[in-house]
This record gives C-alpha cells, structure tokens and sequence, in this order.
C-alpha cells in the first residue's frame, strides 16, 4: 500500500477556470501592503476556521489517480477516507499520540495498522506525510516559496459554479519548496481556501493537480470520528 498519500494531503492540498484577466504582478515584498496579497488573505482565513472536510482529487505522471475524502479539527487531526485507490481504507492521525492508525479494508475490519506517520508505507514517492497533510501546511509551503519570488493574480473566473481568484506564485531563481518551484491556485472566493492546485518542477514539469470538492468549513464532527 505504499503511495496511499501524496500533495492531495496538502492539502496538502486540494480547480481549473478560463477567461483569465489582465495579470497583475505582486512581489512578496508587499508585506507592507498585505490587502494586496491574496495568499496572505487566504491564510488569514484558514486561521480562523477549526475544521474543514473536502473531497479531493488528484492526478500525477508518476502515481495512480487518487479520490480521498479529507477531514481535518485543529490541532491536527485527520481522517482520509479512500475511494480510489484502496476503495474503503480508512487512515487516521492523533496528534496527541503522534500516531496513524490505518484500517487497510475499512473500518471494524483486521488488520488495524498503528503507524509513525513517517512510516514509507502511509507516504508517497516524494515523501508527504498525513501529520503534514492540511491546507496551512500547503499555504506555508506558498508563502516560503513567495520570499524573493513573484506572485501573479491572472483574475476571477468560474470553477464548477464556484467564484475563484487565480494566482501564480513562482519561486526566486531555483529555488524550490518540497520539489515545487512554481504554484497554480484557483481559491474559492467564499469559502477562502484552495479548490484547485497545480504544482510543477523547476523545469516547468506538472507534479500534480489536486481538485478539492464538496468543501465544508468548520464541521461539528463525531466524538470519536477521528479516533473510531
């Protein structure tokens, strides 16, 4: 089962629209003027939320096409719920035992796997982790990758009936952040969170594109819904 996680934890994160604007270019340095920046908005946004689940998507060169539904409470806890691949799996991550507890045929099924999150068995080829999985992680990894580099706002368009800014943030020179140099993001006006990402190489090679559907922000989960 190796590969059962990739950029769809960073969520991770999880949107493509047309019609694209007159582009306008943003250097990080406007962090004296921060209305300006639409990835520090949206990371102001995902602060004040608690909760969020998502259906996410993605497609890669290297790996089999993968439909997760993502859960996540502050500080940390996350339950994937997999529909392609491993149809019925269940992962989940306590951040107060800092373990992963994996039901490999669904829940109330044997084996029950307890795992450290850096166990190769519950990470992908370039090494994402559940417990590093959520959407303030991917927008941190944005936010390092802004530091010297450009950040393009190509306008608002419509993803699936959904209103979205698309944004461009390239990396300074070569620099690279978890293997990504440059980010493609289309970020729900509403909800003020990713519902499509691109990711690609240095050399402009597409790494994944990960789709996030049926977004609901802070949920009131189950008691146990993430220790089942």
């Amino acid at each position: 089962m190796r590969g059962l996680l990739s950029l769809t934890m960073m969520s991770a994160m999880l949107l493509v629209f047309s019609a694209i604007a007159y582009p306008v270019t943003v250097s990080v340095a406007v962090a004296s003027a921060p209305s300006q920046d639409p990835i520090s908005r949206y990371q102001q946004r995902f602060d004040q939320i608690q909760s969020y689940q998502v259906v996410m998507r993605s497609s890669s060169t290297t790996e089999a096409s993968k439909i997760i539904r993502y859960s996540y409470k502050k500080p940390g806890y996350v339950r994937m719920d997999f529909t392609q691949p491993h149809a019925g799996a269940v992962l989940t991550y306590n951040p107060d035992s800092g373990k992963v507890t994996l039901w490999p045929f669904g829940l109330g099924t044997l084996p029950v796997l307890t795992l450290s999150p850096t166990n190769s068995l519950i990470q992908d080829e370039r090494g994402h982790r559940v417990d590093r999985s959520d959407i303030g992680v991917l927008l941190g990894n944005i936010r390092r990758l802004q530091r010297e580099g450009t950040t393009t706002t190509l306008g608002v368009e419509n993803l699936s009936g959904r209103s979205v800014t698309y944004v461009s943030v390239v990396g300074a020179k070569a620099m690279v952040v978890d293997g990504v140099h440059r980010y493609d993001l289309w970020l729900d006006n509403y909800y003020g969170l990713p519902a499509k990402v691109m990711s690609y190489t240095l050399e402009g090679k597409l790494l994944e594109t990960v789709l996030m559907d049926s977004l609901i922000v802070n949920v009131r989960f189950p008691a146990n819904f993430f220790t089942p």
